[in-house]
């Protein structure tokens, strides 16, 4: 399975729902690199300033063993060649934010788990509140 595979989204309030969607990447593909989303990125699509500064979400997603390279991105591009993954998750691109990729190389993972914390839930939530993008 030699195919790159490519995920993008800021990865705010890292939790298991975002580890889950990173393994259904990385298993459908040979080698999976992350774009990690900037802060000012998240300051125009959300409004708002992610909670957890770019520097440590970026060593987050370093850290992961389903991760094999990680890149920090402006905007929401993709890796050309690439098959490029999206779900409806906060924080990671979906099939409506990726609307200039080829169908042929879009592949939309399912959701199967979110984080139970409810501290964490309310704050995806008030953020998601403020923005459709989240």
């Amino acid at each position: 399975m030699p195919q790159i595979g490519y995920l993008a989204g800021v990865f705010d309030l890292f939790h298991v729902g975002h580890l889950d969607v990173l393994e259904r990447a990385r298993a459908a593909c040979g080698r999976l690199v992350v774009g990690v989303l900037t802060d000012e990125w998240a300051v125009d699509a959300w409004g708002a300033r992610p909670f957890v500064p770019l520097v440590e979400r970026v060593q987050i997603i370093e850290h992961l063993r389903a991760v094999d390279e990680v890149v920090v991105i402006d905007d929401a591009q993709v890796l050309t060649g690439a098959l490029v993954f999206a779900a409806d998750l906060d924080g990671i691109l979906g099939v409506d934010d990726l609307s200039g990729v080829a169908v042929e190389s879009l592949q939309e993972l399912p959701v199967a788990r979110v984080s139970r914390s409810t501290i964490l839930r309310a704050a995806i939530d008030q953020r998601q509140s403020r923005s459709s993008v989240a």
